[in-house]
């Protein structure tokens, strides 16, 4: 595949962090949703994006470990990638292993840079990869431009702001999926929680995300951005009115 450039602002704080979750009844987010709280509109406008809603931020390139893998790189990483797509066979066992047709060689493992991800590659270069998806959104220009994806969220207010709920599914089973919100005075998503994906690879029901607080000067809503970590694939999920509901 032909490689360009990627090209982009400076690259914000790739700092991940995680609300603990809380119980809350349904009744208070069925509530939520009756009273007209129900944000899922769509994402931010594009800007002029060079290369699209995935387009890199400067010094970053798109990894290309499999087709359609648009999470945002080091040069250097992806040119780690390509050989270790070409040397991949040789490091598996020639007659399978525990692990089926796919059992790699003492001292390698799968890469893992999505689910089906089975190249076998040194500890390091997996996780080297858990990292490169963690910080996905971080090294787009505009992570609010990306597509929407199965997950929706819900605001539920109260006076200092409000409470924000997710729903949906297309993620990786049992996975890690994180939301961030951008659009608000900082640099950089802003994390605001992460939940669990099931067997099935969905957030059944309105799970409980993240209290947001209202923050002066905030005068449009904020866009959500959930990352599928054992992926890397970052997508939209709505808006939400409560960085600017004060009171």
């Amino acid at each position: 595949m032909r490689s360009r450039r990627r090209r982009g602002r400076a690259a914000g704080s790739a700092v991940l962090g995680s609300v603990p979750a809380r119980l809350i009844s349904a009744v208070t987010v069925l509530a939520g949703v009756l009273a007209g709280t129900l944000v899922t509109g769509p994402p931010a406008a594009a800007a002029d994006l060079p290369y699209g809603p995935y387009t890199c931020v400067n010094g970053f390139v798109w990894r290309e470990a499999f087709p359609g893998d648009q999470v945002c790189v080091t040069p250097a990483v992806r040119g780690q990638g390509w050989s270790e797509n070409a040397l991949g066979p040789s490091r598996r066992e020639p007659n399978g292993g525990p692990y089926g047709p796919d059992t790699c060689k003492q001292g390698f493992v799968w890469r893992e840079a999505r689910p089906s991800d089975r190249v076998c590659v040194p500890p390091a270069s997996r996780d080297q990869a858990r990292t490169d998806n963690a910080n996905a959104p971080w090294r787009l220009v505009d992570p609010g431009a990306t597509p929407r994806g199965g997950v929706s969220v819900t605001t539920t207010p109260h006076q200092l702001g409000g409470w924000l709920y997710a729903t949906g599914g297309g993620v990786s089973p049992y996975g890690a999926v994180r939301f961030s919100a951008v659009g608000i005075n900082t640099v950089g998503p802003y994390s605001l929680g992460v939940l669990t994906a099931t067997p099935s690879g969905t957030l059944p029901g309105w799970q409980y995300v993240a209290d947001v607080r209202c923050r002066g000067g905030q005068t449009g809503p904020a866009t959500i951005v959930v990352l599928d970590q054992s992926s890397g694939l970052v997508t939209t999920a709505g808006t939400t009115d409560a960085f600017r509901r004060c009171g």
